[in-house]
């Protein structure tokens, strides 16, 4: 089947499929969600490099890899494990505010594409403008995307400034409309 995003030979969406399907379930994830990330992030090549740094399939920050004791980030594997930690980690952070499973991934998404930072002041926001600051369609995702604008990065409730605001907010766009056509292959 092939797709905007993929071509699946074989039933395998990518070489490393068994390993995400292992560290998906860390994350407790679906693994297309997973795959869906790293394909957003690398169309699944392990040598990507970013301007800023990041590397490998999940564009892990070094400092990131570090910080879990992981210093090959060429590796594949030890890309994806340091990636899904730091998921799990972002998790943790946000199961105490958002407690709708998935919208608090839609957050964790928007996390792991621009920091915390952003996104909690795109909620501090929408809490000040009456939108709902734990829902992200329509909500703390349109004030992601005002973060750009300088009446808004220059509000007292913002903390950490100037956002490109469409980068997370297409991210986490992008990666639901990729794993909504993983979902759709059904031999996988």
């Amino acid at each position: 089947m092939k797709s905007n995003y993929l071509s699946v030979q074989g039933g395998k969406i990518s070489p490393w499929d068994s390993f995400i399907k292992k560290q998906a379930q860390v994350i407790n994830w679906d693994w297309r969600l997973l795959a869906s990330l790293i394909f957003k992030e690398s169309q699944f090549e392990p040598r990507a490099e970013s301007w800023s740094g990041a590397v490998g399939l999940m564009q892990v920050i070094p400092r990131i890899g570090r910080e879990y004791g992981i210093h090959n980030l060429r590796n594949p594997h030890q890309n994806i494990e340091a990636g899904v930690r730091y998921i799990k980690w972002l998790q943790n952070y946000w199961k105490d505010e958002i407690q709708d499973e998935r919208e608090r991934t839609k957050f964790v998404l928007a996390s792991y594409n621009v920091g915390i930072g952003h996104v909690q002041d795109a909620r501090k926001l929408a809490l000040k403008y009456g939108r709902l600051p734990d829902i992200w369609d329509q909500n703390v995702a349109y004030y992601i995307l005002r973060l750009s604008e300088e009446k808004f990065y220059t509000d007292q409730v913002v903390e950490f400034g100037y956002c490109r605001g469409i980068e997370p907010y297409n991210y986490v766009e992008d990666i639901l409309e990729i794993y909504r056509q993983y979902s759709q292959i059904s031999d996988i």
